[in-house]
């Protein structure tokens, strides 16, 4: 590389780190001038953001957060099982293979199980979403994963921190029983959370045993749980994955949040393709929520 272009990239770097920095000072203040963040009347609210600051991970159920609306849920939990049934099929189109799993294509997730994605535009969710980042929300969007028996250590089964935001909200909802071989979500706590510069590969995505060099096993910790356990973490500040599944396949719908300023836009815009579908979009989502939906994303095609 020559002196002129090594000069350019440091001044971009440093650019980039400007920018960081200042938006991260302004989510502070923002955060800080939201009036609303007093101590919450809501008793599964108040133990959901203790845990959150203090752990990074809180574990409720459907029935506590979401209430009446179970019933609704747990019967597109139903239909959705009948889809991965057809996975193998000529029908399975409705299913798009990745990394380290299957997910439900977004257009079928809007068409087949629409309450999947309206799960995530809950107002009780969203009120607790807001409590936690103290800044406008944006939602990222939904999805429907199956992980397999496969025995592949890729992809989102390796140790990693979420770089959408500052403060990435994620919620996974467990659509079947997941046990100690069913690929439970596993992550270190922020008590004992390492930082990146812990660890001496240079890499954002760490094997068990480059995590174990750093923060010993006894310390991670796994939730297991029934049908409709629900984990909800800021996976921005702490280390997680998906543990491998060695006796049964795992599905869960993902759904995740972040200011409407995050720090990778693109990025943040990658959970799901509002912009293609948006004709679909906004005959299932009410107006009053177009805001989380869309509003954040257009900062994308004007800048």
């Amino acid at each position: 590389m020559l002196r002129g272009e090594r000069y350019v990239g440091s001044l971009q770097a440093l650019k980039s780190r400007l920018e960081r920095q200042l938006l991260y000072a302004s989510h502070r203040l923002q955060s800080l001038a939201y009036l609303g963040a007093g101590t919450s009347t809501d008793l599964l609210e108040a133990r959901v953001l203790s845990d959150l600051e203090y752990e990074g991970v809180a574990v409720t159920s459907i029935d506590e957060l979401f209430g009446d609306a179970a019933a609704r849920i747990r019967e597109s939990f139903s239909v959705a099982a009948g889809l991965t049934r057809l996975s193998s099929q000529a029908a399975g189109g409705a299913w798009t293979r990745r990394e380290s799993s299957t997910d439900l294509r977004p257009d079928v997730l809007l068409t087949r199980v629409p309450a999947l994605y309206l799960l995530g535009l809950d107002s009780r969710l969203l009120s607790l979403v807001h409590r936690y980042l103290r800044l406008p929300v944006a939602y990222h969007g939904a999805v429907v994963r199956c992980s397999k028996v496969d025995g592949s250590g890729v992809g989102t089964r390796l140790w990693h921190q979420d770089a959408e935001d500052f403060h990435v909200f994620r919620v996974l909802v467990y659509m079947n029983d997941v046990t100690a071989g069913g690929g439970p979500f596993e992550y270190i706590p922020r008590s004992c959370a390492p930082r990146y510069k812990d660890f001496s590969q240079g890499t954002y995505v760490l094997t068990n045993e480059q995590m174990s060099q750093v923060v010993p096993p006894e310390r991670w910790k796994r939730v297991h749980g029934p049908a409709g356990t629900v984990v909800i973490a800021d996976t921005a500040q702490v280390f997680h994955h998906e543990s491998l599944q060695t006796d049964r396949e795992r599905i869960v719908t993902m759904i995740g949040y972040s200011s409407r300023r995050p720090r990778e836009l693109k990025l943040a815009m990658t959970h799901f393709p509002a912009e293609s579908l948006a004709g679909v979009l906004k005959r299932v989502v009410p107006p009053a929520m177009h805001a989380h939906v869309f509003d954040w994303r257009r900062a994308a095609t004007q800048s």
